[in-house]
Order: structure tokens, then sequence, then C-alpha cells
């Protein structure tokens, strides 16, 4: 099979093929490898000592780099990118996969989308997606956002982001319209407002088409014989501060508003997570495995970017109450501790035993083994940079080392440092797969 001119109906035989050289490859029915690979997973999560240390991986532009595709094919061609994804799954075999993938190319072009760029769009095919760091709320725009976070995001946000809904800030007040929309209905009738609705209804065509093409693919890795990382719907949110940083103000924004407007941005954050803690579901008592939330990735929380006293008066406040919340709820919360945080271990320690589940990237392993891993399962951490660089030998001693202190005792997944492993080196991450089978057991 062509895998650039794969279809549906030849990515269902290469599904078909994969699952019978995987059941020879490993003696063992695909059925089978799921049941072990999620007690294995299940078990470090639970802080458990599992038969050996899991290892999880992902890299959806690695996947399309190993077989000759460009990384725009995340965002335009689904169906070879999922064959591509597949296969190194399947030659690989990690213990859990996320069953990944892009966002259609064609919806963010249709929509004008101006807070991210990526390959194929406003990049060239083989140029990673980058986020576009903007004010997309201004900084005297806290009151309007304070009073009515609904109507600032339809009238502002979204016309700031998607360039297609620029008409949208041409809206009047929406707050006061409880008798009705009629006095507004003469604006759909003007050639704006037209172009609106009709762009949104191409949007929404190019994203079924989407779907269709993705289809169920956490089904898909299933059916290989990779569980995923268990993950619940509902909970309390995650980290508003990076929401408001990440979304509305920037960095350069927030940064600023620390020093003269720190109250408005206290009450914006106040608000976020009050939004948010309103819409919390529990865990489902009924759902079999570790009930787990993400909490969002740590982006603007590293030691680096926040002083502990900024930390503690902006980040960590409502962050510490979601925590708290989910956890009450009955879930797990995962981390994504981005960056260099080992100045945060203490806070982490002030919720119950097993209730975290930690990813770090630049924080030493070690470190954070020493300081939390009585307390939470942590997961990581493999360098990019030595996955790149470093031979499959240097590769195997780090992993050797890692397996022996962080995986001692068991609550330990290894992975690479970040899911962004396109330039990692395909014998670099051949050994450290191969470093879990020679060291890994317990």
């Amino acid at each position: 099979m062509a895998i650039q001119t794969a279809t549906q109906e030849s990515y269902r035989e290469h599904l078909k093929r994969l699952k019978d050289e995987t059941e020879k490859k490993h003696g063992k029915s695909v059925e089978q490898l799921f049941q072990e690979r999620q007690k294995r997973l299940w078990d470090a999560i639970e802080m458990k000592q599992p038969d050996k240390v899991p290892i999880s991986l992902g890299g959806n532009y690695l996947a399309a780099r190993m077989e000759g595709l460009p990384y725009s094919a995340l965002y335009y061609d689904p169906i070879p990118w999922k064959v591509a994804y597949t296969k190194m799954m399947a030659d690989f075999g990690p213990d859990t996969a996320p069953a990944a993938g892009g966002q259609s190319g064609a919806v963010l072009e249709t929509l004008d989308a101006r807070n991210i760029r990526w390959p194929g769009g406003p990049f060239p095919p083989d140029i990673t997606n980058q986020a576009v760091d903007g004010e997309y709320m201004k900084e005297d725009e806290y009151d309007l956002f304070l009073e009515d976070p609904t109507d600032f995001t339809l009238r502002r946000y979204l016309p700031r982001v998607y360039g297609v809904l620029e008409p949208l800030s041409r809206l009047p007040d929406l707050s006061g319209r409880g008798a009705g929309l009629t006095g507004l209905t003469h604006l759909f009738t003007t050639p704006e407002f037209q172009e609106v609705g009709r762009v949104l209804r191409k949007a929404g065509e190019e994203q079924a088409k989407w779907s269709q093409m993705m289809g169920k693919f956490s089904e898909d890795m299933a059916s290989l014989g990779f569980p995923p990382m268990p993950q619940s719907s509902g909970g309390a949110g995650g980290i508003v501060f990076d929401q408001l940083a990440n979304n509305y103000r920037g960095w350069t924004g927030i940064i600023t508003d620390m020093y003269r407007r720190p109250e408005k941005l206290i009450a914006a954050l106040e608000k976020l997570n009050r939004m948010q803690m309103a819409k919390a579901m529990p865990a489902d008592p009924n759902k079999q495995g570790p009930k787990m939330v993400s909490s969002g990735p740590i982006h603007r929380g590293s030691d680096r970017f926040l002083s502990k006293e900024q930390w503690e008066t902006f980040y960590w406040p409502t962050w510490k109450k979601t925590l708290q919340k989910n956890i009450d709820m009955g879930y797990k919360v995962y981390i994504f501790a981005e960056g260099f945080c080992e100045n945060r271990f203490e806070y982490f320690l002030q919720f119950p035993k097993g209730s975290l589940v930690i990813r770090f990237t630049d924080t030493d392993m070690f470190k954070a083994k020493e300081a939390l891993g009585d307390h939470c399962c942590l997961q990581g951490s493999v360098p990019l940079t030595l996955l790149q660089m470093g031979s499959p030998q240097e590769v195997d001693e780090y992993c050797k080392k890692l397996i022996q202190v962080c995986g001692k005792g068991g609550g330990y997944i290894l992975s690479p440092d970040t899911a962004y492993i396109q330039d990692a080196k395909p014998e670099n991450v051949k050994a450290m797969m191969d470093s879990v089978e020679k060291y890994g057991w317990y």
C-alpha cells in the first residue's frame, strides 16, 4: 500500500495486517496484550508495583517523518497519517500510546485562525505547529470580561482570534436581550453577516469530513493492543492562570498585569475558577480503573517564569482549589509539569498520597523521585536532546538509571520528556523501548 494514497478501506486492511503481525511477534492475542498493558499502567498510576515499568510514547510528527510524510499530513491527510502512526506504535510497542492527531487544516483556514500557525497552512509542510501568543483581551477590558465573560468572548475575543468572525464585534450588547432578538434580525440580512453564516457552515462541513476520516481512532489503537491513559470527562477544569495567559492576555500582558492591575488579574482568575467549578461533575463510581482528569500543562508556572511570591499570589490559589475539588469528587489528577518545576514539589505534597500523577519535562527526575516518589505517581523523563543527538548506548544507560532509581518500588511510568519528538532518531527511540525489556522487570 502506498501510504500517501491510503483510503479508509486500505487503512482497515492495514490494521488487520498489523494485528496479525503483532500477535505473531508477541505470541499473544491483541486482547491479551491490551489487558497486560492496561494492568501494568493502572498499577503504576495506583502507586503499586507492576510486573515491569510501563512506558508511554507519543510522537505525532515522528510517525509522519518515519514514513516519509510531511508534517502537514496531521492537518490535511489524516488517513495516511493514521497508517504511519499505527505502524510506528506497533513497531515500538509501548504500554500506552495517545490516540492523538492534528486539527483540520481546512477548518483553521476557513475560520482564518490567528492564534496558531500550522504545517501546510501559514507554515511550510515540514515546520511544526506553533501557538501565537497574542493580547486577545486588552489591558483596559478586565471590567468588561468580569461583568459578562460570555458577551466578551462573543463580541471581542472570537472576532480577534478568527478573522471570519470579525463582524461579531459590531453586535450590540446582548445582555439586555431577554425580550427577544427581533431588533437584531436586520443585521443578519447584511452581506457581512451572511458571509459569516456561509463560512461557519463551510467550517462545519469540513469538520464533519475530518471527523469521518479520523473515525474512532482510540478504538483503532485498542484493536492493536494499546490501552489509553485513563481519562475521564467531568472534573473541575484546569489551570486558570495559564488559560488567561495563553488565550486572553498573552505572556507580556499578564506579566504587566501582575504589577499594574493585580486586583483585576486576581478577580479574573477567581471568576474563571468559579465558572469551571460550577460545571464540575464527579467521577463515575461504576467506571473501572483509575478515574483521572487532566489539570492541563503547567505553561507559565515554571520556576523560571514566576517567583515564589508570584506563584503563591496569582497561580497557586485557584489551581489549588481546582485540584482539591477534583480529588474530592473522586478523581486522580494528571499534571503535565512542563518547564523547570523543582521549586514546586512542596505544593504537590499538600494533597493525599496517590492523588496526583505528574509528568515532568525539564525537572530533574531523580530529585522528583526523592521528593515525591512515595507520594505521587511520576512519569518521564528521557530528554529530547538525548533522543535527538545521543547514541543508542547513551540512551540505554540513561534509561537504565531512570528505571533503577525512579522505578524503585513502582509508581513510575517511563516516557520522553515531551510528545514533540519529531527530531528523535528512531534507533534512539528503540533503545529507550528496549531498555524497559532489559532493566524494567520487578
